[in-house]
């Protein structure tokens, strides 16, 4: 499978979850008590924490409608992103410690850089909203 059609099958995920409050606010705390499990002793796993918790807080504020600057893309990105992260078909598996991240890692920072703009507009928001 190249990452071309998991983005796009992720993304099909992702259109449905955003518009079920439910299960939008299952998959985040599915990431967070995920999140919980990784180690932040590594540099990478701290970086996926940053990273993934920027998603979450985006996603948080717009769903809450406290933040609608985003674009529908953008939401729909990170939200595939923590669908990736709680149900990857990944190619190295997770309970192999920190190489098992890699592709978690790999695709997380990819949409971060691919909406990098999109969330420095956000944290520039949240910090002048504080």
């Amino acid at each position: 499978m190249n990452k071309d059609n998991t983005i796009k099958d992720y993304i099909s995920k992702a259109k449905i979850i955003i518009n079920d409050d439910r299960k939008l606010k299952k998959l985040i705390e599915d990431v967070l008590n995920k999140l919980k499990d990784l180690s932040n002793d590594d540099k990478a796993t701290s970086k996926l924490n940053d990273s993934l918790r920027i998603f979450i807080r985006i996603i948080n504020a717009y769903t809450s409608k406290e933040y609608t600057y985003v674009p529908w893309k953008t939401i729909c990105l990170l939200v595939a992103g923590l669908i990736y992260f709680i149900y990857p078909v990944d190619l190295i598996p997770d309970f192999i410690p920190v190489t098992g991240l890699i592709d978690d890692i790999a695709l997380i920072a990819w949409i971060y850089d691919s909406i990098k703009e999109d969330i420095d507009n956000f944290l520039e928001w949240e910090k002048s909203s504080k």
